[in-house]
């Protein structure tokens, strides 16, 4: 792949990167060893892989797709296999470097895809299953190009209520370890609805804790929000610090890296913030 910008060394060392895609996500760049090379010259004690599984039939597929060898095959668990097994083969390889390497999805949620989600995480044993909301009415709310096209449908209201009743159908699935970037309809709806959005989502946050509480699923600080120019991480802290105080686990710090040189982006601001309570690698 093309150089990429130099990997400085955290100054909190020993941290975990849960929330990584490599190669394998459509709109992600580098291989499972350059994200490793990454997280040990970042300094971290684990990486765990998350890449992308959505397989919503009534999306417009764009991102249906898993990328093999530089090939694009429709998601599945045929076409997730390589991946498993590449991030095996990383997780022998890396660790008597000291890196940790988990095995990790992202599925993309829809209603209805519960039981096929079960069913990849039985068949591989994956050892963290991250949630994320990516779409309104089957179109995505984090793409730019469909972002008009997703918004229009909705007043600020509707738009929240939507994203919110699948992130509470999400936790009481019971099928993931985290929802990621809980407050993600901010990256492009904020420029859409203006700053009404955030009162708006707030004000659901009782009924999402409850559901993220009875069901065990925990938060992630997501520190991609400052690449996404909404000047701050998924959730804003001030959600994070209203979840911790309603009982809601955040165990989690996820660099949502794209490339390598984005894993452990900014996790000595987000590791600072959390550090009790996130996931620290202590068994290696």
């Amino acid at each position: 792949m093309p150089d990429t910008p130099k990997i400085e060394p955290l100054h909190l060392q020993g941290l975990s990167d849960y929330h990584c895609h490599c190669d394998y996500s459509v709109d992600a760049v580098g291989t499972v060893d350059e994200y490793c090379d990454a997280a040990i010259r970042r300094g971290l004690a684990e990486i765990c892989f998350t890449t992308h599984y959505d397989f919503n039939p009534r999306s417009d597929r764009q991102a249906n797709f898993i990328v093999v060898r530089g090939d694009k095959r429709p998601t599945g668990p045929e076409s997730l296999a390589p991946y498993v097994k590449d991030v095996r083969r990383a997780a022998d390889r890396f660790l008597p470097e000291g890196l940790s390497v988990k095995l990790g999805v992202e599925f993309g949620w829809f209603p209805g895809c519960q039981e096929d989600v079960r069913a990849v995480i039985d068949r591989f044993s994956i050892e963290y299953a991250l949630c994320g909301i990516h779409e309104l009415d089957n179109i995505c709310l984090c793409c730019r190009a469909h972002v008009e096209r997703c918004f229009s449908r909705f007043s600020v209201e509707e738009a929240v209520e939507a994203y919110t009743a699948h992130v509470i159908q999400a936790a009481k699935s019971g099928l993931f370890d985290t929802i990621a970037h809980l407050d993600y309809v901010r990256r492009y709806g904020l420029d859409y609805y203006g700053p009404s959005l955030d009162s708006v989502f707030e004000s659901r946050l009782p009924d999402i804790f409850g559901a993220l509480r009875s069901s065990g699923t925990a938060l992630e600080i997501n520190t991609a929000g400052l690449r996404h120019g909404v000047k701050s991480y998924y959730p804003k802290m001030n959600v994070v610090n209203a979840a911790t105080r309603s009982g809601v686990a955040v165990q989690y710090i996820g660099s949502d890296a794209h490339r390598p040189d984005q894993v452990g982006f900014d996790f000595d601001g987000a590791g600072a913030l959390v550090a009790g309570s996130i996931g620290w690698c202590d068994d290696l």
